[in-house]
């Protein structure tokens, strides 16, 4: 059985409470793989099945840990500047994933929980990196931020 993804405006609305912040969310296109630097890992019960990852680019990395986290827009930028997250926002990132389980949530569905953030994604491992490149059940987005924080991609994507 193949998951149900979030519809954009869940994905917008969860987004904009927890920043307390407007948030605009538009399709886009899948990113490539050298475009995402942050990747959430979901599993079901029973037994830790993969259930869903969520990737991120490095901006929205890092600029949606800042806005959570109440980081003013410039530690985000130099994270940015950085190409790596801090270790500070990499931590806040570790909350937002953990929220972001409500995306893959469902009444009657399994219990889904966050279960690892790789940062850098290039450190995730194999088993992982084919459903953040697949095809199919999958929702691409443009995320923008208001309030002085800058947007990127969102990918999240259910496994089968």
């Amino acid at each position: 059985m193949t998951e149900a993804l979030p519809v954009p405006k869940q994905v917008r609305d969860v987004l904009s409470d927890l920043f307390n912040k407007d948030v605009t969310v538009n399709i886009a296109d899948v990113p490539s793989a050298d475009d995402v630097s942050a990747v959430a890992v979901y599993t079901r019960d029973p037994g830790m099945t993969l259930h869903g990852v969520i990737g991120f680019d490095l901006q929205l990395a890092a600029n949606a840990a800042a806005a959570m986290g109440l980081v003013p827009p410039g530690g985000a930028e130099a994270c940015v500047e950085d190409g790596e997250l801090s270790g500070l926002l990499t931590d806040i990132l570790k909350e937002v994933c953990n929220i972001l389980t409500v995306l893959f949530t469902r009444d009657g569905g399994p219990h889904v929980k966050f279960n690892a953030l790789y940062t850098p994604a290039a450190a995730i491992t194999g088993d992982i990196r084919p459903h953040l490149a697949a095809l199919g059940n999958r929702l691409d987005l443009k995320v923008d931020i208001a309030g002085g924080y800058k947007g990127g991609m969102l990918s999240v994507v259910a496994t089968p």
